[in-house]
């Protein structure tokens, strides 16, 4: 009797020994090393006006008189741009609304004011306008962005105006005016009107690019995102499995005929269900994970039978930017 409870006590140490397996994730960036998407800094000092010009084509038009600042405050400002939807990848800004609906973006910026170090917001009632180097459609809206405790960012829909130029008869001048997204087809079949008149009087004359759709106003700044909404996507649940031993893992889900794409966390790492996902035609899943530098990664179709069983092979940084490609 003795000699079985020393048996049972060993067990008991034994099972008290083993280390339960760590399911925690852990969050990394498979594209921490990216110097390209660095941000750009403008010191505008105390001067009253300023148009700023970032190195991918966005001007912003600053006005000192839109901040609550005293004279001798100086301001600079912090701007990011990204154009492409590999930028958007590396930098994982998504494109999701925060009800889970899937948007194909034009363009994001990042615009932060600061004064003396201490960042700074437009006064209310005030806007800042900014051209982007895009054209737009009556289908593209503004959005501003919402960063969760993990950093996944998601976006919402903001008032926004574009500022067009308005012939008035009565000086004989452009004049500016602010519309709302859903006027902008008016003004712009009105300026294609206006210009073949000049065009058969004074020969080649297009005002449209520099006069119609791509100056905005709006009273926000930090994330903003001109997009559109990409119609009727299905929507469906994924079971993922990995059973290689990682520190974290991320899940893509890039759109190839959109400049769109969506990222997950999950809490998992071995055991992963994604809920009600976005999917359109030719939709991949790019699988990330990483155990120490090392990256590992997959490649699927969302049309592979579930539960999915992942089987991660090491990659480098530059291997896995190609996985991205169209």
């Amino acid at each position: 009797m003795k000699k079985l409870g020393i048996l049972v006590f060993g067990l008991l140490l034994l099972t008290n020994c083993v280390k339960e397996k760590d399911t925690v994730n852990k969050k990394f960036n498979p594209f921490q090393n990216n110097d390209g998407l660095k941000s750009q800094f403008f010191d505008l000092d105390t001067i009253g006006w300023k148009e700023v010009v970032g190195k991918k084509g966005t001007i912003i038009y600053y006005n000192r008189d839109y901040f609550n600042v005293d004279s001798t405050d100086k301001i600079t400002l912090e701007l990011r741009e990204y154009y492409e939807l590999s930028d958007l990848i590396k930098s994982n800004i998504r494109t999701l609304t925060n009800d889970s609906e899937l948007l194909e973006s034009l363009g994001v910026v990042f615009l932060e004011f600061k004064k003396n170090g201490q960042k700074i917001n437009l006064k209310d009632n005030n806007n800042i306008s900014i051209r982007f180097p895009l054209e737009f459609s009556g289908q593209d809206k503004m959005f501003t962005a919402k960063i969760d405790s993990i950093g996944q960012i998601s976006w919402s829909e903001t008032k926004s105006f574009f500022t067009v130029m308005y012939y008035n008869q009565e000086y004989g001048i452009d004049m500016p005016r602010e519309i709302t997204m859903d006027s902008l087809p008016h003004y712009q079949e009105l300026w294609r009107k206006q210009d073949s008149i000049y065009q058969a009087k004074y020969g080649a004359y297009d005002r449209i690019k520099e006069s119609v759709g791509n100056s905005v106003s709006i009273n926000n700044l930090g994330w903003l995102n001109i997009d559109r909404y990409v119609e009727n996507p299905s929507k469906m649940d994924f079971e993922i499995n990995n059973p290689k031993e990682i520190d974290g893992i991320i899940i893509y889900f890039v759109y190839e005929d959109y400049n769109s794409f969506a990222s997950f966390v999950p809490n998992n790492k071995d055991h992963i269900t994604l809920k009600r996902i976005p999917i359109v035609p030719k939709t991949s899943i790019v699988v990330v994970g990483i155990k120490g530098e090392q990256l590992f990664a997959e490649k699927l179709s969302t049309e592979k039978k579930q539960p999915i069983k992942l089987k991660l092979k090491k990659i480098s940084r530059s291997e896995l930017v190609k996985l991205f490609e169209k």
